[in-house]
Parts: C-alpha cells; sequence; structure tokens
C-alpha cells in the first residue's frame, strides 16, 4: 500500500481513492453512491455523501430527536475494502442538499456530517514497530531544535504504451533530501521523537508536527507526555491521532480524531516556556535540561492531578482577559489542594489546634443557643460553627508559599485580589485594563512557579511579567534585579 505515512495523515489518502465502500450507514441517507472525508478549517473530521434522491434514513434505530436534546453520540459507520474495515464513530448529520443531476437525470442528495474518530486497529498490537502520532499546534517561530532528522524521498514513475504485442515502458527516477530539526526524548523510560513538519501557513506561529514512539503505547501514556510536553513548550499540543508501522515500516493502522480546540483564535498563541529550555541561548533546545522538566513535571502527575490542573491552566490563558484571573485563581487553589493531600506536615491549614478548636466550637454554641432568635437563623450559624478554624484565604496562600520557599511581592499578593474581583464580579476601575493584564501576568507566574516547586522541575522561572521576560531563581519575585532576559 503505497501511502506517504512519514509526511502526513493517512486517512485521506487511503479513504478517498474509490477503493472502499460505506457497508453500515448508521444515521445517515443510504444507499451511498460516494462519499470523501477530510479536515475542515477547524480540523474537524468532514464525511460528505452522495446518495440519489430517493435515499433516505434508518429512523427506527436513529429516531429524529427534539432540538436542544443531550444525549451521547454512539453513532456509528463502517467502511469496507477487500482487506480492510474502517469503524468512524459518533457520527453526526450536518444536513442535507438535494438537487438535480443532469448525468443520471435524476435528483441528488448530498449530506455532511462531523465524525469524532476514524479508526483501524491491527488485532495484535504487538506487530506495532512505530507509532506515529499527529499533533497540531507545535511551535515553528520560537524554538531552536537540537537535533538533525535527514529525510531522503525517492519518486519512482513508469509510463507503460501498449497495443497488442507492442509496448514502450518510461521509467523515471527523481530524489531529494532534506534536513531539519527535531528533539530526542525520554520520558520515564519511554523514548520519543518530536518535531514540526514543514511550516506551510505563514499566518501563525505554529503547526503541524508529530511525535514517534518506538511502539505502540497507550492513549492514557501518550496524552499524560503530550500534557507534560505542552506545559514545557508553552503551547497546547492538540491531538489529531496516528498512523501504525511495521517492522518493515508498513501501513499496519491509523487513528484519526477530531482535536479538543479550546478556542477558533488559538492558533495565535505565542510559545513563552515556563520554565527555560537552556543555559546559554534563550531558544535553542537543550534536551537534558528539557527534559528534566517534562520527567519532573510526568513524576509528580498524579499527585498533582495534572490532567485536571493542565485542562484549567489553558482554558485560563485562552479565556478572556477579564475572566482569566479567576481561572488562574481557580487552578492555584486547584494545586494548593493537591498540595494538601500529600498531608505534608508543615503546611498547617487550620487556625488552631483540636483542643482550642473544639473549645471554641463548644463556647460558640453555647452562646447560640442562649441566643433569642428563629431556629432558622439558629440552623445557619450552627452549620458555620464547623468552620470557626478555616483561615482566611489570604493566610492560607502565605503560609503555602512559605512551605514552598517561595517569595512573594506586594505586587504579587496584590494579584491575588484580581482573582476576587473576577469571582464575584465587582466592578473594575474606568482605564484599568492595562492594570488587569498586568495582574494577569503576575497570577500566571504564581502558577508557574508553585507547579515548578511542587515537581521540582527547575531552580528557575520566566517572568511572564516584566519586561523581556527575564529569567530568575524561582525563590525571586519579580521586584529582583539579579536577572538574565529571555527576550521572546
Amino acid at each position: 500500500m503505497n501511502l506517504k505515512v512519514l509526511e502526513q495523515e493517512t486517512f485521506e489518502l487511503l479513504l478517498n481513492t474509490g477503493r472502499f465502500k460505506i457497508d453500515d450507514c448508521g444515521p445517515l441517507h443510504f444507499p451511498i453512491n460516494s462519499f470523501e472525508i477530510q479536515r475542515d478549517d477547524k480540523q474537524r473530521l468532514v464525511l460528505t455523501t452522495r446518495s440519489d434522491g430517493k435515499s433516505r434514513k434508518n429512523l427506527d434505530q436513529y429516531p429524529e430527536l427534539p432540538a436542544g436534546t443531550v444525549h451521547t453520540n454512539t453513532a456509528s459507520i463502517t467502511l469496507v475494502s477487500p482487506d480492510m474495515l474502517v469503524t468512524a464513530k459518533g457520527v453526526r448529520s450536518l444536513g442535507t442538499n438535494r438537487r438535480s443531476n443532469p448525468l443520471t437525470n435524476g435528483y441528488e442528495t448530498t449530506e455532511k456530517a462531523e465524525i469524532n474518530s476514524l479508526e483501524f486497529i491491527p488485532q495484535d498490537l504487538e506487530e506495532v514497530h512505530q507509532l506515529i502520532e499527529w499533533v497540531d499546534n507545535i511551535d515553528t517561530e520560537l524554538y531552536i531544535w537540537p537535533h538533525n532528522l535527514e529525510e531522503n524521498i525517492k519518486t519512482i514513475s513508469t509510463r507503460t504504451l501498449g497495443k497488442d504485442d507492442f509496448t514502450i515502458s518510461q521509467y523515471a527516477e527523481e530524489s531529494s533530501s532534506n534536513v531539519r530539526g527535531c528533539l530526542s526524548l525520554n520520558i520515564a523510560g519511554t523514548e520519543i521523537f518530536i518535531a514540526p513538519l514543514h511550516k506551510q501557513d505563514k499566518t501563525r506561529p505554529s503547526g503541524r508536527g508529530f511525535i514517534i514512539y518506538k511502539k505502540f503505547a497507550s492513549e492514557e501514556l501518550r496524552r499524560k507526555i503530550r500534557e507534560c510536553l505542552s506545559y514545557a513548550f508553552g503551547l497546547p499540543l492538540l491531538y489529531l491521532g496516528y498512523t501504525l508501522l511495521s517492522d518493515k515500516s508498513e501501513f499496519i493502522g491509523f487513528k484519526a480524531v477530531n482535536p479538543n480546540i479550546i478556542d477558533k483564535n488559538g492558533h495565535s498563541l505565542m510559545a513563552i516556556p515556563p520554565v527555560p529550555v537552556s543555559n546559554n541561548h534563550a531558544n535553542l533546545i537543550d534536551s537534558a535540561i528539557f527534559s528534566k522538566t517534562v520527567n519532573a513535571i510526568f513524576t509528580h502527575y498524579d499527585e498533582l492531578n495534572f490532567q485536571h490542573i493542565s485542562w484549567i491552566y489553558w482554558h485560563a490563558v485562552y479565556s478572556p482577559i477579564h475572566t482569566k484571573p479567576v481561572q488562574l485563581g481557580a487552578g492555584i487553589e486547584a494545586l494548593m489542594n493537591a498540595y494538601r493531600k500529600l498531608e505534608k506536615p508543615q503546611y498547617v491549614t487550620k487556625l488552631l489546634d483540636d483542643k482550642n478548636s473544639k473549645f471554641l466550637k463548644a463556647e460558640f454554641l453555647k452562646i447560640l443557643e442562649a441566643m433569642e432568635i428563629p431556629e432558622k437563623e439558629k440552623n445557619v450559624l450552627r452549620n458555620k460553627a464547623a468552620a470557626l478554624n478555616n483561615p482566611p484565604q489570604t493566610i492560607l496562600n502565605e503560609r503555602f508559599f512559605e512551605c514552598l520557599a517561595l517569595e512573594m511581592s506586594d505586587k504579587e499578593k496584590g494579584a491575588w485580589n484580581r482573582r476576587n474581583d473576577a469571582a464575584h464580579g465587582n466592578r473594575t476601575k474606568n482605564g484599568d485594563s492595562v492594570e488587569l493584564i498586568r495582574d494577569v501576568k503576575l497570577l500566571k507566574n504564581i502558577f508557574h512557579r508553585i507547579v515548578i516547586s511542587m515537581t521540582s522541575a527547575s531552580t528557575q522561572y520566566i517572568d511572564v511579567y516584566t519586561p523581556r521576560f527575564p529569567i530568575r531563581q524561582l525563590n525571586e519575585t519579580v521586584d529582583s534585579n539579579n536577572r538574565k532576559f529571555f527576550d521572546r
């Protein structure tokens, strides 16, 4: 099977050749005469089918649902060829268009549908010698990749002309080579190679790329690695699927998925890593330093609940400026909760010890019962008695930062109030947008420093608040003059 498996995803080259037929049409109009599957400008998997004007849907199995119905989409279709069966899951019709077809003197129905995933997986995963994972949003402007990726491509074309016993064969061979950058990493014993593809869209600072695994790796492992890489790169990698190769570099399977795009303008984000990627050059990736960062986060992934942390963080990064403080603040509180579950003895989350706390609660309830107030109000105050020993968030913050040996300046402490303003809908002053943006940058610094400290990923961080993005020691605040510049 001749597929350009090293250059791009395989499903379009594989499925749109005319070899496949749609066997089980699921919720779509059938019988289907022809189809095409491709990604649209939002990277969604879109299926276009064509059937005659008398085609119909299986309404018994897939009834029309009222508008606004919330349900799990389990609809699927199968695509078959003489040697392969491909499953499309999460099929949803986007509508039909019926018009006349002059070639048949009849009518033709064109239907578009969105697909969540396409897959053909071999039964024996031990056959997998390489897994090429396709991703989008890899930086193509900032980083200088440290390792070489040499590609040698040979194209052979033949043409045969014949009549009766007389034939003429023509043969041409064309070769090309290319050397570009990639990055080789070992993450908790899993060796990977990551690289951007040739940049095609000059309007954005990121593009498509791939991650190569030397054997089949589980969805969970690869998701964890992508999330750790995303945080270290300063850009969220968008997962598109993978291609499977045998030990002879033959195509043996694939999967394509709809990416989880947080924001339609997400591709315009510039990469700024939270941790320096090298000692001497701002943007030349040092594989040892970068590997330490990624492995540190991966090692502490579960105790940090990093999947949840990542979800909060990237949604905060892509959110409107006026909501960023509350979402970054939520991420910081999620980190504090994760730290609290580690039962670190130095992190005291109560105001009083158990003896004094019980005494305070008992005396409070005595006073409450003696008061002549309605029972409804008494019940409310009884419930509050359990929270008398809970310190305010400002004290918890100070204790938390002290446990991590992170100094906080008045600027950084003040930025926390911005989180409260956003959470409670407090009105900001007119013309305060500049200070709002600065406080958001301070909150990002705080978030980054906490993650770095909790994972021991580095002894430094990149200050995104100060112009030219100075590299600071982890315990230093934005007021420190001891710095060297990253200069994004």
